[in-house]
């Protein structure tokens, strides 16, 4: 990792931080408003604050998007997770704090899971339940540096963040002057014959906030910020061996940009070698 760029200290499946330097380069800059859709561990938006006058940031599950909310507005909330992360010392006292974010979710106790958790990643079931594992270890002395520098740089830009914690065809855009980045839980898959089947090309722990239906509603969002004049930009998996991401190839299909991001996939695969094709689709030249 470059090591230029802010590392947030929460763990995400899915973080963008490995490939920053590709894609940060390739964003428009000559738009006032950034919206990172799928804010996620905050990778993307955090190395962006210098670039634009305001920061909307949003993501569906509401407890992750207040991860960073607290983080800059609450002023023991750091203290209030590393209580709860270490008071985490075996499974069963893993299980009862899993039980209660599950019963009494608050974004203090989700972002103590997930430094206690397998790891250190979240992940959800279908019924919108915490069910990662026990991953035996808690708030450590890394998470402690990170948490610092993270809460430092949010801070000399906290006038321009804006958070919210909704359906990314609900944020409002309405003019040309957003740029804006999506890394979605997608996809519907499209098999060689294109035909578009009831499965996912990525398997991940918060995939159970997206309904395959949703393919189509960031497909129709993301043609609208087109025909409004601002920008957008998606990343994802495009091609898995036989196995083809639909939004994705639809969108390059419509002549859209496509750029090729290398990450290797590789070193953290448990089935052997995959052949896989990441990519950056933009509206813009």
């Amino acid at each position: 990792m470059n090591s230029s760029f802010i590392e947030s200290p929460i763990n995400y499946t899915g973080s963008k931080i490995n490939i920053l330097d590709q894609i940060l380069p390739k964003f428009d800059y000559t738009k006032s408003i950034f919206v990172d859709a799928f804010v996620g561990g905050g990778s993307v938006f955090s190395n962006v604050l210098d670039k634009y006058e305001r920061v909307i940031i949003n993501d569906k599950i509401q407890c992750l998007s207040n991860i960073h909310k607290s983080i800059i507005e609450e002023e023991d909330f750091y203290d209030r997770v590393k209580s709860l992360s270490s008071s985490v010392t075996d499974i069963d006292s893993f299980n009862r704090l899993r039980d209660s974010y599950n019963n009494d979710k608050s974004p203090d106790k989700l972002f103590a899971l997930i430094t206690c958790s397998t790891n250190n990643m979240l992940r959800f079931n279908k019924n919108y339940k915490y069910n990662q594992t026990f991953g035996k270890r808690n708030w450590n002395t890394r998470t402690s540096k990170k948490s610092v520098i993270y809460k430092d740089h949010l801070m000399k830009y906290k006038s321009k963040l804006n958070f919210s914690s909704c359906c990314f065809s609900d944020l409002v855009v309405d003019s040309d002057k957003f740029m804006i980045y999506c890394d979605p839980p997608y996809g519907r898959i499209m098999n060689e014959y294109g035909e578009i089947l009831n499965k996912q090309i990525t398997e991940a722990g918060y995939n159970c906030f997206w309904n395959l239906e949703d393919d189509e509603k960031l497909y129709n969002f993301l043609k609208n910020i087109d025909k409004l004049g601002s920008s957008f930009a998606i990343s994802g998996i495009l091609n898995k061996g036989n196995e083809k991401c639909w939004i994705l190839h639809k969108l390059i299909q419509d002549g859209y940009k496509k750029m090729n991001i290398v990450n290797n996939y590789n070193k953290v695969s448990r089935v052997g070698k995959k052949d896989i094709e990441e990519v950056l689709v933009l509206n813009y030249s």
